[in-house]
């Protein structure tokens, strides 16, 4: 399946769901278990609520106003409930997910749903119709990928749903991605993988266990989770004197960014100032950024490297950093903003995946 990744948001892929065959667009999100699409429950008045208007301070006019923001529940309604006589409503409790980003609500159902435009690699899968999506706003839901921490939900893992229906031989999905400004085309493949993609072939592959999720979960997801070392700026640790160095790294398709753990976090931006004076990391609330052209930011700052699963991965500064309109250059990597028992959990998202070949 042929994925497209515009401005570094994501890697989207199109599916087709019902006895209509809607294309619904869909991000790959190794990093979350649902199928959660828009659907037309978002035109029922009595499910949900819209999102309020906020005023904003326009400094030019001195005055606050309104910011321009599309306000409905769902900016979109890809999957047709009533349009499908194969759809079937599965009742019980209402579903919310949060993704930080984006906060969502809806009802599970279930219906066909075709991974191929063929229509030929098509199942009864189970998910989630939703009648409000707050920050879903470029595609028309997400495709998660990690198997379900309940035993008795792991029918929601899309992957196992394939094999289970004998479409796919193996319960196994590769990615070959590419960033926005690459001329590669990014893919996934559903049952193996692309042996030539690989530097020595499928008998070169490394392989590292998977850790836990949520350490301290009974029920944890332990795919697309590994076990971290440390994380180096050149060659000192990031992290403070008699802090925690290891960390549970999370492989998140659906993230654009890194997002390390808050004290990490600090630690890095005191370095960072220190070979960038002028860095801000107040301005923005999610990204440090520069007034100054990534060409000239670059040479300035060194390496970062992350020590995951066995084996150490070195981004250049040009890697972790992003230009922006004008000269305003934002480093890609940012604190995860979590607390508690998950507040050391590092997401690997966009900014390294891409880069690893």
């Amino acid at each position: 399946m042929d994925l497209t990744n515009e401005d570094g948001a994501g890697y989207v892929g199109t599916i087709f769901m019902g006895s209509n065959d809607a294309p619904v667009k869909v991000l790959f999100d190794t990093g979350s278990d649902f199928l959660a699409i828009t659907s037309d429950l978002c035109l029922d008045p009595k499910l949900g609520k819209q999102e309020e208007a906020k005023a904003v301070y326009d400094p030019v006019n001195q005055i606050f106003k309104n910011e321009n923001k599309d306000l409905r529940k769902c900016k979109s309604t890809a999957y047709l409930s009533q349009k499908s006589t194969s759809a079937h409503k599965m009742g019980g409790d209402d579903e919310k997910l949060d993704y930080g980003s984006a906060k969502l609500m809806g009802k599970l159902y279930t219906d066909k749903t075709c991974v191929d435009a063929n229509k030929t690699a098509c199942t009864n899968f189970e998910f989630l119709a939703l009648y409000q999506a707050i920050g879903l706003d470029d595609t028309d839901g997400v495709l998660g990928l990690a198997v379900h921490p309940d035993i008795k939900r792991r029918n929601l893992n899309y992957v196992w749903n394939l094999k289970n229906n004998g479409v796919i031989d193996r319960a196994i999905v590769s990615f070959s991605i590419a960033g926005p400004n690459m001329d590669d085309q990014s893919y996934a493949i559903f049952g193996g993988l692309q042996p030539d993609q690989i530097v020595g072939g499928t008998e070169a592959l490394k392989k590292m266990s998977t850790t836990a999720y949520r350490p301290y979960w009974t029920q944890s997801v332990k795919q697309w989770a590994l076990e971290g070392k440390s994380i180096m700026y050149g060659d000192e640790l990031a992290q403070k004197p008699g802090g925690e160095a290891a960390y549970t790294a999370v492989i998140d398709t659906g993230s654009s960014n890194i997002a390390i753990s808050d004290d990490m976090f600090k630690t890095l931006v005191e370095k960072w100032q220190k070979d960038v004076p002028k860095v801000d990391c107040v301005t923005d609330d999610n990204f440090c950024q520069v007034m100054t052209p990534c060409t000239e930011v670059a040479p300035k700052l060194k390496p970062i490297s992350f020590a995951i699963g066995g084996q150490t991965f070195e981004m250049a500064p040009e890697l972790y950093l992003h230009q922006a309109e004008g000269k305003r250059c934002q480093f890609a990597i940012h604190s995860n903003q979590l607390k508690g028992t998950t507040g050391n959990l590092v997401l690997i998202g966009d900014t390294l995946l891409r880069h690893l070949y």
